[in-house]
């Protein structure tokens, strides 16, 4: 009897393994995708500011940004005190304010992007449950 429960349980806990694996590879799969994409959206961000369809702020901005002058993270935290830093921090944090009023906005079942944020959420919760009983279980 008992080495039937033992059996039981090892058997169970190669299933838990073998979805927690297929979960895995199918994060990492999606994760690749995505950074895909992220590069591709990139690339077409840095043309448009090239081109200047992002204002002239963003076009000098870009230039010195291929130059190895200054680069997004000093423009954003502040390192960078150029004119043309200032007015695009300027007009990106009102633009994060409407972003974050947008998002949290979870109530709208027509909102996307939080329903998106809330799926993911919970995906995330039922991921960490699996990995805690599979931990748990080991």
């Amino acid at each position: 009897m008992e080495n039937v429960d033992i059996e039981t349980f090892m058997q169970r806990l190669d299933e838990i393994s073998t979805r927690r694996k297929a979960m895995q590879s199918k994060l990492a799969r999606e994760k690749h995708r995505v950074d895909e994409l992220v590069a591709e959206r990139r690339k077409r961000i840095e043309e448009r500011r090239r081109k200047g369809d992002n204002g002239r702020a963003w076009q000098v901005l870009q230039q010195r940004i291929d130059m190895g002058e200054t680069c997004e993270s000093d423009i954003f935290s502040g390192i960078d005190k150029s004119p043309e830093a200032r007015e695009v921090r300027g007009y990106t944090s009102k633009l994060a304010g409407y972003m974050r009023d947008y998002v949290e906005d979870a109530d709208d079942q027509d909102n996307e992007a939080a329903q998106g944020r809330v799926k993911l959420d919970e995906q995330m919760k039922h991921l960490h449950e699996l990995e805690s009983r599979l931990n748990a279980q080991a």
